[in-house]
C-alpha cells in the first residue's frame, strides 16, 4: 500500500509538471466552466492502522443469565481453551465501494459537491475456544470438561453522504490536471451482521444445555444485526484527471477516511440449537440489546440492576466500531456545461481574441432605364 502511494505521488508530481509546463501559450477561456459535473467511481480501501479494535459478541458461559451469552467485548483469537487471548486488529472501513457525486465548477479552480457512495467491509473472522461451564451442586459455574468452539465472523454494510469542497488546477487546454477534495462523511445507514457457529466438544446436548439460560446445542448457530447512530466523519481525496474529449473525463484518486461510530440497537435474529427456534423461548432481555451512554441502578441490565425486566430488552453502554480508512478509487466524470456541447472544439478555439465585424456596403443597383427616356 506505501509502494502504491509512492508511484501514485510520483505520477501525480508528474502530471502537475506537464500541467504547468503548459502554461507558456496563452489559454482562452475555458470552455467547461462553470458547469456541472457528474461521476461514477468504484474502488477499495484498507485499514490505516493496525490497532484498531473490533467490538464483537462475546459468548460467556460463565455467568450467561445474567450477559445473556451475547455482551459485546472486544473481538479475540483464542487457540485454545486457556491460551493467551489475540485481539484481532481491523476496520470495518476496509472492503469495496461505489459511488456517485454531483457537483458545480464555478471556475477552473474551485467547486463543491455531494457524493452517495455504498461501501460493503470485508469479513472479519476469529476462533475462539473457550472453557464450558455450568453449575455444580451449589449452584455455582464449574467446568464441565468440555469445550465450545465458536467461530465468529463480522461484516458492514453502508451508506454514506459526502459533501465537499473540490480544489482543481484545471486550465482550458491541460489534458492533465490534479485536483483534491475535503468534506464531511455522514453515514445515513449503517448495519454491521454478526453471524457465530458453535461447536459443543465433550459435552453432549441435554435438557439442561438447551434450556435456560444456555440454550445451546450441539451445534448452535446465532445471527445479530447492529445498526449504527448518525455520525460525523471527515473525508478528503488527492487525485488527477485525464480529460480526452471535453465533456469525459477520467480519473483515479488516493482517499481517506476518518470515522467511527457508535452502536444504537442489536438484534438476534436467528438462535438455532441443532436446527431447533431458539427464540420464541428466550424473551426480550436476550433477543434485543438498546444501547445508552452509560448504566446505573435503574438500567435494564442485570449487573446494575437486579430486578431487570427479562421481558424488556437489554440496556448497555454503545460500543464504538472502527471504519476508518485509506484506499482509491477510480471513475468516469461527465461535465455538463453548455458551451462543452456547443462549442466543436472548444479547447482549441481562442476566446481573448474578439472578432472583428466586417462591414459589407451595399451596392447600388445599376440604373435599368433605357437611354434617352
Amino acid at each position: 500500500m506505501i509502494r502504491a502511494l509512492f508511484i501514485f505521488i510520483i505520477f501525480l508530481t508528474g502530471s502537475l509538471q506537464i500541467a504547468l509546463a503548459q502554461t507558456s501559450t496563452p489559454a482562452p477561456i475555458a470552455p467547461n466552466f462553470p458547469g456541472f459535473t457528474f461521476k461514477w467511481s468504484g474502488g477499495y480501501a484498507w485499514q490505516p492502522t493496525n490497532n484498531e479494535n473490533i467490538p464483537a459478541p462475546v459468548i460467556n458461559t460463565l455467568n450467561p443469565s445474567v450477559d445473556a451469552l451475547t455482551g459485546f467485548g472486544t473481538l479475540y483469537n483464542i487457540s485454545a481453551a486457556g491460551a493467551v487471548p489475540q485481539p484481532e486488529h481491523h476496520t470495518y472501513g476496509q472492503g469495496f465501494n461505489i459511488g456517485l457525486r454531483f457537483g458545480y465548477m464555478f471556475n477552473p479552480y474551485i467547486g463543491v459537491d455531494l457524493g452517495i457512495s455504498y461501501a460493503q467491509s470485508t469479513t472479519i473472522a476469529a476462533y475462539q475456544q473457550t472453557i464450558f461451564y455450568q453449575p455444580d451442586s451449589s449452584s455455582n459455574p464449574a467446568p464441565t470438561g468440555g469445550y465450545l468452539d465458536n467461530s465468529i465472523t463480522t461484516k458492514s454494510m453502508s451508506m454514506v453522504l459526502t459533501p465537499a469542497i473540490n480544489f482543481a488546477y484545471s486550465k482550458p487546454k491541460f489534458k492533465v490536471y490534479p485536483y483534491g477534495r475535503v468534506g464531511l462523511a455522514l453515514p445515513v445507514f449503517t448495519r454491521i451482521n454478526h453471524t457465530m457457529n458453535m461447536t459443543l466438544e465433550g459435552v453432549g446436548a441435554s435438557n439442561t444445555t438447551y434450556s435456560a439460560p444456555y440454550f445451546i446445542g450441539d451445534q448452535t448457530t446465532i445471527i445479530m444485526q447492529t445498526n449504527m447512530l448518525f455520525t460525523v466523519g471527515v473525508t478528503g481525496a488527492l487525485g488527477i484527471v485525464w480529460r480526452p474529449v471535453n465533456f469525459v473525463n477520467f480519473f483515479a484518486e488516493i482517499n481517506g477516511q476518518y470515522l467511527n461510530m457508535k452502536a444504537k440497537t442489536t438484534t438476534i435474529s436467528e438462535w438455532a440449537a441443532d436446527g431447533y427456534d431458539m427464540t420464541p423461548y428466550e424473551g426480550a432481555y436476550r433477543l434485543q440489546t438498546n444501547y445508552v451512554k452509560s448504566l446505573n441502578a435503574r438500567s435494564n441490565n442485570y449487573y446494575y440492576n437486579t430486578n431487570a425486566d427479562a421481558n424488556s430488552p437489554k440496556q448497555d453502554v454503545s460500543p464504538v466500531f472502527p471504519f476508518s480508512n485509506i484506499g482509491f478509487n477510480i471513475g468516469v466524470q461527465l461535465v455538463l456545461s453548455k458551451k462543452v456541447f456547443k462549442d466543436e472544439d472548444g479547447f482549441d478555439q481562442d476566446r481573448t481574441k474578439k472578432v472583428k465585424k466586417v462591414k459589407v456596403k451595399k451596392l447600388k443597383a445599376p440604373d435599368t432605364k433605357p437611354a434617352g427616356s
